[in-house]
């Protein structure tokens, strides 16, 4: 097990708002280099009012006239007091302010072209994640992109909106419309994943991949979830492997909750943060006693 080191107000002053806010179900309307705008979360509105500054890591609310840091934030949303506010962060997995994660519109970014995985360093990347099996995977693609005059390239994973959720060392975003991706073999059993990572992480597991004979949900935000009713109620067995984190518990309690034919899966990695994350010490492990 790893211990986990508790954060202090500064250090969580800095974790990403956009992040924040993307895994309470709010994703940016427009962006661009300098700021973000959303509609408000706390108040229902069809153009948005509410401002990121990806500058200074800070938000303003045009509507209320408020504003403030990531704890401010969490405050307001959940309405927790400054201690609270700070443990609900500790216990969530949220990007620092230097790698923000953000919607992509067709004004601020252009695909370049798709291919499958061929550059080095994203088979390193997806290496370092433990990932080795993903050849076959038809939604996981190498796709080089512009932003703001700028090309670069990460590892793509389609949705069901033909959007792409990206990532790489440096990179976590989306192009396109957020949406869920869901993966049919004609099976009875749903496996539910947050995210692609942990969906290819149960597929470079044996003892899962032997039995993966069953339907795969990836979320792509567990927000996501509260589009995914229908898909879940069609199924007679639903498996959730989310993360061990407060949004992550919260979600699958409402899914027991909701459907009788739910189990959570999480207890396999109790003591991670997630699937992928249990995936890596266990492979970590094997190198270490391999040397010994």
């Amino acid at each position: 097990m790893k211990k986990k080191e508790k954060i202090t107000f500064e250090k969580a002053r800095n974790f990403s708002i956009i992040d924040t806010l993307n895994r309470s179900g709010h994703f940016a309307k427009k962006m661009s280099e300098k700021e973000a705008w959303f509609l408000s979360p706390f108040r229902k509105e069809t153009d948005p009012s509410f401002k990121v500054s990806l500058v200074l890591n800070r938000w303003y609310d045009f509507g209320i006239g408020e504003g403030g840091n990531v704890i401010d934030l969490v405050m307001r949303l959940k309405d927790l007091n400054p201690i609270e506010a700070l443990q609900n962060l500790d216990n969530c997995s949220f990007s620092f302010h230097s790698t923000p994660n953000f919607i992509a519109t067709d004004d601020t970014i252009k695909i370049l072209k798709v291919v499958d995985i061929q550059h080095h360093a994203l088979q390193q990347y997806l290496e370092y994640r433990s990932i080795y099996l993903y050849k076959n995977e038809i939604n996981v693609k190498e796709v080089h992109y512009q932003l703001k005059g700028r090309t670069y390239f990460a590892i793509g994973f389609k949705n069901n909106s033909l959007g792409f959720e990206l990532r790489s060392k440096y990179t976590k975003i989306c192009i396109g419309k957020k949406d869920a991706t869901l993966i049919k073999n004609g099976s009875e059993r749903l496996c539910v994943f947050e995210g692609f990572m942990d969906y290819l992480s149960y597929q470079n597991i044996p003892s899962f991949s032997a039995n993966s004979n069953c339907d795969f949900l990836i979320l792509n935000s567990v927000a996501m979830v509260e589009r995914c009713n229908e898909i879940l109620a069609e199924y007679s067995l639903v498996e959730l492997y989310l993360d061990n984190d407060i949004p992550g518990k919260e979600f699958s309690k409402k899914i027991i909750e909701k459907y009788k034919q739910v189990t959570d899966k999480s207890y396999i990695y109790s003591n991670y943060k997630d699937l992928n994350d249990w995936l890596m010490s266990q492979n970590n492990n094997k190198r270490i006693n391999l040397l010994k």
